[in-house]
């Protein structure tokens, strides 16, 4: 599909000089300011990954509140629920606040729900169960902001309840014990950007800033590792402190990984460093997908085990779920196209509507992405069942797809979600009513928007600028990801020298542009196969400078993105 290229505007001449440390060097002073690091302090803190505002967790509105019970509980020796979630941020939620109130000795059981059997959120059904098990508190984790009834539920069976959620606050607040979410309006916490395990993690280091274990030997910082699972997984922005706890997360997988994540490395057969990307593309999946088709707390198990027999075990079961989950998902995504275009018209609409009773509802999402990304559309999938339609949305930068559930609430029976995705339960009755309205709610805000996928390039570079020393730079950019991109650079007129198709089926292109050291700039171009008959001698292109190894030697190579004739 046909990009955009948006180019940054330039950095204003005056203001260079407040970045003088590297007056010689204006590729990255455009670099720094297009990431509004606009002084020689802020940027110095970016580079060393420091957090500029007070991270006391007990700025969290609810948060002293939900210490003082939880230790309560843990002295009275009382039973602790923590009810989570099935993805890579649920149940890592799960494990760090697990594990962070076991060093006190506190008696701990986790409940993480069914996808299939239950869906997302807080069921009476089960706090029901957790009752008659004597439980006396719950502790939600990325889930319970809109469970209203649920907690008045478990007030009726005498446990108090404590909520802990990052996602959109609707009109009311659940009549919980506490309640940290920091969206709230009544939040003095700096940044609302957190995963439901940076919350997790921000508990345990208020818990221990009160009171510390006195038989661990653990720090809080031991927990970074699973803050930088979730909060990439969940496609948190990577900027601020979430930033800096991916930072030090990744470190700690990199120097000392915990059983389970070595053991995950091995199967999906990473020999390398692990980056935010590792993450997104190789842990990540492994660990939704057996949340998406099979039981999620395996994979809780796998990054809680100290077990090495059991992790390689635990890890080979992820990865058979993973590869059924891909297979599945190809099938689905296929049969949901096929559907949409019968079913809603094809060029008519501005979202892709497509339900069925055989859909998976544990793969609805990634297929809702498949779509959005092959027709840069917003996407709504769910699987019909017992008169219910249950499913999940993704969108498009330019479309606010929560927002949009919002202004159609009173047709769900549930939702929630952010800008990019969303989830859903509706009765079947009302479908057809919800589609037509959200398409006019999508007509209206979509009327006369350029609908192509964009790519928003830092600055415009001449052959001279790709230097080992700006290769070597993008390590300050790191972790990127949502929020924070990789740096993006365009390279008018680059004279091609070499050009070859690799890959499977032919879809990537290996290319060699003249300049740099030696005989030339390599390149790689995944998924720009079909571009091979039409590039000419010179060429528009849009790449990430990285740095590729190979038989010893170190070189920068560009990682193309786009590529265009010169004009």
């Amino acid at each position: 599909m046909d990009k955009k290229w948006i180019l940054a505007d330039a950095m204003p001449a005056d203001h260079r000089t407040k970045l003088h440390r590297w007056q010689s060097e204006p590729v990255l002073q455009q670099l720094f300011w297009n990431r509004n690091l606009k002084s020689e302090e802020e940027a110095m803190e970016f580079v060393r990954h420091q957090v500029s505002h007070d991270a006391d967790p007990y700025k969290l509105a609810g948060m002293a509140s939900a210490v003082d019970r939880i230790l309560t509980a843990v002295d009275a020796g009382q039973l602790i629920a923590i009810y989570g979630d099935y993805d890579v941020d649920g149940v890592t939620a799960t494990l760090v606040l697990k594990q962070g109130l076991e060093a006190y000795g506190a008696k701990v059981v986790t409940y993480i729900p069914d996808r299939h059997l239950e869906g997302y959120g807080v069921h009476s059904f089960v706090l029901e169960k957790l009752a008659n098990q004597g439980v006396d508190l719950v502790i939600t984790v990325d889930c319970g902001i809109s469970a209203l009834a649920e907690v008045k539920k478990a007030s009726e069976l005498g446990m108090d309840f404590i909520i802990s959620d990052h996602h959109q606050i609707g009109s009311e607040l659940p009549e919980a014990l506490a309640v940290i979410n920091p969206n709230r309006s009544d939040c003095e916490y700096p940044e609302n950007i957190l995963s439901a395990v940076g919350i997790s993690y921000k508990m345990v280091d208020a818990l221990w800033r009160n009171r510390l274990p006195e038989n661990s030997d653990k720090s809080v910082s031991d927990f970074l590792d699973l803050v930088a699972l979730g909060t990439v997984a969940d496609l948190a922005p990577l900027i601020g402190e979430n930033r800096f706890m991916v930072q030090a997360g990744l470190e700690i997988i990199n120097t000392k990984p915990r059983l389970g994540i070595k053991a995950l490395l091995g199967v999906s057969r990473n020999k390398g460093s692990v980056s935010a990307q590792t993450i997104a593309f190789q842990l990540g999946p492994r660990i939704n997908a057996v949340g998406r088709i099979g039981d999620a707390t395996r994979a809780l198990n796998l990054l809680a085990t100290e077990n090495v027999q059991e992790a390689i075990e635990l890890a080979q079961e992820l990865e058979k779920y993973n590869r059924d989950r891909q297979r599945m998902t190809r099938d689905m995504t296929s049969r949901a196209m096929e559907l949409s275009r019968q079913t809603y018209g094809e060029g008519d609409f501005h979202i892709l509507f497509a339900e069925h009773e055989d859909f998976h509802n544990g793969l609805v999402g990634l297929v809702a992405a498949r779509l959005s990304q092959s027709y840069y559309l917003p996407a709504v999938v769910g699987q019909r069942k017992e008169g219910y339609i249950t499913g999940s949305a993704r969108s498009i930068a330019e479309f606010h797809i929560s927002n949009a559930f919002m202004e159609c609430s009173h047709l769900l029976d549930r939702y929630g979600g952010h800008a990019a995705a969303a989830g859903f339960t509706i009765k079947e009755e009302n479908w057809n009513e919800f589609v037509e309205l959200l398409e006019n709610i999508a007509a209206d805000n979509l009327k006369g928007v350029d609908l192509r996928p964009a790519l928003h390039i830092d600055a415009e570079v001449t052959v001279s600028d790709i230097t080992d020393r700006l290769a070597s730079q993008q390590v300050f950019f790191e972790p990127s990801g949502t929020g924070n991109p990789q740096p993006l650079f365009l390279w008018r007129g680059a004279r091609l020298l070499s050009k070859q198709k690799v890959g499977k089926g032919d879809k990537h292109l290996k290319l060699k542009f003249e300049g740099g050291r030696n005989s030339g700039l390599d390149a790689i171009g995944f998924g720009l196969g079909d571009w091979y008959a039409d590039l000419d001698n010179k060429v528009d292109l849009v790449f990430a400078l990285e740095f590729n190894e190979w038989n010893g030697q170190r070189n920068e190579q560009l990682n193309v993105k786009d590529i265009r004739s010169f004009e």
